[in-house]
């Protein structure tokens, strides 16, 4: 191979050996879950309420019911909510 089929662009070492990336990763990660944990609290309460009953799944259907009402009374839930009623509005349209 010659010099002028080498990778074109020279590729620095990384200084912190990807710890950077690895930082940025995490919390793009953690903020996503967030997010969703706020905006779509319902999401998690459904799939509490599909899990094996047992006495620990109680507690976590207990939280999550909890969040879900939290959320709904600070109106966290109202992007979600308006995006259900619009899908559930186009689902019973007649396309002809």
């Amino acid at each position: 191979m010659t010099d002028g089929e080498d990778f074109p662009v020279e590729l620095s070492a990384d200084p912190d050996g990807g710890a950077g990336a690895l930082r940025w990763t995490v919390l793009v990660l953690a903020i996503t879950t967030l997010a969703l944990a706020l905006l779509n609290a319902e999401a998690i309460a459904n799939w509490s309420h599909e899990l094996s009953p047992s006495p620990g799944t109680a507690h976590v259907m207990a939280a999550a019911d909890a969040w879900k009402d939290t959320t709904v009374r600070i109106g966290a839930d109202t992007p979600h909510a308006r995006l259900h009623r619009a899908w559930k509005r186009a689902e019973a349209m007649r396309w002809r």
